[in-house]
């Protein structure tokens, strides 16, 4: 492990009349591999607010003209760059990368190997995990929990106490809150919205204006499900094997993977 400082405060500095904070562009003091690229002795990095904001251990890096400040920390291998901003008491850290013009703040938490990128905002008590990402407009805020292999894109705005595990897909204008959970192999687009204590699992599709909530229970495992355009409020266990006239009047198509 080498003992030297990996980067310094350069004499470069800008003030961010936003946030009322002088930064100071970085420089490597060192040569050293982050997960990005090699980063030679001599490098000009991005800015920080002072040495608290990234971590002279492992191979984080801030690039490009990103900008780290308030009590914001990136840590271990995690790598920021494009114009994206960490500020706050958000963390960074891991493999995981913000680039583009992110915004990641207030009490936010990265790490794995997740990405947020394009226009991403990500705020409030946020936790990001594993190999998710959170890309193009998406606002992920409250207390929102996600993992594995999750891909929130679009407009897609998340918040509350929601949970989402596997491979979900949330994008267009779809709205997910409460203490909704989401797991497996579950879309959502469109102008759909799941809140309060809905719980979606298995191979589902959800999308056009359907609205799922209250505590509803729906599982599809079989060749998938799709829901458009419906209401859905009350508690149904194992939709599938619900009588039939009651899935045609929720206009419920059945059909193959409805996945992208």
């Amino acid at each position: 492990m080498n003992n030297s400082p990996k980067y310094r405060l350069s004499e470069q500095t800008i003030m961010d009349m936003e946030h009322g904070v002088v930064l100071y562009r970085i420089v490597a003091e060192r040569t050293f591999e982050s997960i990005e690229r090699i980063i030679k002795k001599g490098t000009v990095g991005g800015y920080v607010c002072g040495y608290h904001n990234l971590s002279q251990d492992d191979r984080c890096w801030v690039d490009d003209n990103a900008k780290i400040f308030g009590q914001a920390k990136v840590l271990e291998n995690a790598f920021v760059k494009g114009s994206s901003m960490i500020s706050d008491d958000a963390e960074i850290s891991g493999y995981s990368k913000v680039i583009g013009c992110a915004t990641v703040r207030e009490n936010a938490l990265i790490g794995g190997e997740s990405v947020i990128e394009d226009n991403a905002i990500v705020e409030g008590n946020v936790i990001v995990q594993d190999h998710c990402r959170i890309i193009e407009n998406a606002i992920v805020t409250g207390d929102v929990q996600l993992y594995d292999r999750c891909i929130i894109g679009g407009n897609a705005y998340l918040y509350g106490k929601a949970e989402l595990r596997g491979r979900c897909e949330i994008n267009g204008s779809a709205i997910i809150g409460g203490h909704s959970r989401i797991e497996e192999f579950v879309t959502v687009r469109d102008k759909a919205i799941i809140k309060e204590h809905a719980f979606i699992h298995g191979r589902c599709l959800i999308n056009g204006n359907a609205k799922i909530f209250g505590y509803s229970d729906i599982s599809y495992d079989v060749g998938g499900l799709s829901i458009i355009n419906v209401s859905l409020s009350e508690r149904k266990e194992n939709i599938p094997f619900l009588k039939k006239n009651f899935i045609e009047s929720l206009e419920i198509e059945r059909g193959g993977n409805h996945r992208k």
